[in-house]
């Protein structure tokens, strides 16, 4: 005894429910790509971003490939800094000054 049996209005359905997951993940993965190409030519045409690396010296070009720019790291990163002093180092402090004003 077969008690699931599919019939043709339910291959009908299947086709039809088929057709529009298909359209509508076709649909879904245009909009992103038609958002990362948008943005990624409005933030090529961005005078305030072309303005912020002239300032500094920096390059223009974007980084898209994800790895970074390898060259802002120093030559050894293991190599260390000297200490920076805190404080005026030109004269000796007083711990005192409420004792000079009685």
């Amino acid at each position: 005894m077969n008690l699931f049996v599919i019939t043709p209005e339910m291959q009908v359905m299947f086709v039809v429910g088929f057709i529009i997951f298909v359209v509508y993940i076709y649909a879904l993965l245009k909009a992103i790509k038609w958002g990362h190409d948008s943005q990624r030519r409005d933030l090529l045409n961005d005078p305030e971003l072309r303005n912020y690396y002239s300032r500094h010296n920096m390059p223009d070009d974007m980084d898209y490939d994800g790895h970074g720019n390898w060259g802002r790291f120093p030559d050894n990163p293991y190599e260390k800094k000297p200490k920076r002093k805190k404080g005026s180092q030109s004269r000796m402090k007083n711990y005192f000054w409420h004792e000079k004003n009685k």
